[in-house]
């Protein structure tokens, strides 16, 4: 999880944005929008020409997060995505070695430790803390249990469902 959470930190300190779309952008990696049916977004890798698909029927918060995590499959999974399309129909699937990793990467790309912990700090629930950091509650669970994984003592009220953003 060091690795994935150091990989976040990286983009967002030399590119000073959170946004996936700009740091996109800055990586050349050409994020496209299109109207699947059940298709959430895709990752894939071409004769090193790298893309990002993202559902056009999602809301922009689905859309964000979709980028944020394909994001993370193209810093951390390019190897396995040359083999294949890496395809989410659920972005939140933590029984999956690479979509786990994608969702750690994309709460840590997506919040940063000073503002979740604000709000924690108020003792906000996950629910009032994904409202007001424009996330899934999902995503700040995930969060929640990077901060964990550091040393903070914050109460998990769940793992995150992978049938959450499933298909529609």
């Amino acid at each position: 999880m060091e690795k994935i959470i150091k990989e976040a930190n990286a983009l967002v300190r030399y590119f000073k944005t959170r946004n996936p779309y700009k740091i996109s952008a800055h990586l050349n990696i050409m994020v496209k929008w299109g109207d699947f049916k059940h298709l959430k977004g895709f990752y894939n890798c071409i004769y090193r020409n790298r893309f990002i698909a993202i559902n056009s029927r999602l809301d922009e918060i689905e859309q964000i997060i979709t980028c944020s995590h394909e994001l993370g499959h193209d810093r951390l999974h390019r190897r396995q995505a040359k083999l294949g399309l890496m395809k989410d129909y659920c972005i939140y699937n933590m029984n999956d070695k690479y979509e786990c990793e994608a969702n750690l990467f994309a709460a840590q790309l997506l919040i940063s430790d000073a503002d979740f912990l604000a709000f924690a700090e108020r003792q906000y629930t996950y629910a009032q803390i994904a409202s007001e950091l424009n996330v899934h509650e999902e995503l700040a669970v995930i969060k929640g249990s990077i901060l964990n994984g550091q040393g903070y003592k914050l109460n998990i009220p769940y793992v995150p469902r992978s049938s959450y953003l499933g298909r529609k």
